[in-house]
């Protein structure tokens, strides 16, 4: 199954433009079998995302993109945001309670994090330097394929995930039509509910990759 897992819609992230209708249909030409919708420190209730797969007769999922001192961090698994959150550390006991996951999402796309960042000099980091970085020890996987990212970010971010043997995903990071799909997670498994895609997410048969625009 092909699942984008990155994508924001302007239902609840104010930088979007994208209808959750048109986030979807998108998603269907480009032969997605899912999306999975992100908000920025916000999510779609059980109940409203139901309603939305149902109306389509498709796969749509829903997670968050927390804003953290270590980078943007795309979370999965849980009901509700909360500013507490925002601590990564109190972000990563949160998530273990409730059997969820953290990824990094897009981690060498701007150094302005101010507990995680290197600086304007950092896509030329080594390897062994790069995994130094605080949020890695935090997170379960790394976003290594951002449709949003410079291509020298995501082979770093490739990079580090291997070096630290972290799980793997891709998504868009779509705010536009066009943008739905381009890169997107392959899951092994199949996925019919949040429930087994949280599952999924907790094993380990899913990659990331880019399909372009």
């Amino acid at each position: 199954m092909i699942i984008d897992l990155h994508v924001h819609t302007n239902k609840y992230s104010k930088c979007s433009s994208l209808a959750p209708d048109e986030a979807i249909l998108r998603a269907k030409e480009r032969g997605l079998d899912g999306i999975c919708l992100v908000e920025h420190n916000a999510i779609w209730s059980k109940e409203e995302i139901e309603q939305l797969s149902a109306r389509h007769k498709y796969l749509v999922l829903r997670g968050m993109e927390v804003d953290t001192g270590y980078g943007h961090i795309l979370v999965f698994g849980l009901d509700s945001y909360s500013k507490e959150m925002r601590d990564i550390e109190r972000l990563r006991t949160i998530v273990e309670k409730k059997g969820g996951l953290m990824i990094a999402a897009h981690p060498f796309r701007t150094p302005i994090y101010p507990q995680g960042g290197y600086g304007d000099w950092q896509l030329s980091l080594p390897v062994e330097q790069g995994v130094r970085r605080r949020v890695f020890s935090l997170v379960d996987g790394i976003e290594v394929f951002n449709s949003r990212s410079k291509p020298n970010e995501g082979l770093l971010a490739l990079k580090i995930s291997q070096f630290l043997q972290l799980k793997t995903v891709a998504g868009s990071d779509a705010h536009k039509v066009p943008e739905v799909g381009a890169s997107a997670t392959v899951f092994t498994d199949t996925i019919k509910d949040e429930e087994e895609f949280v599952m999924a997410l907790n094993n380990d048969n899913y990659y990331g990759i880019n399909l372009g625009s």
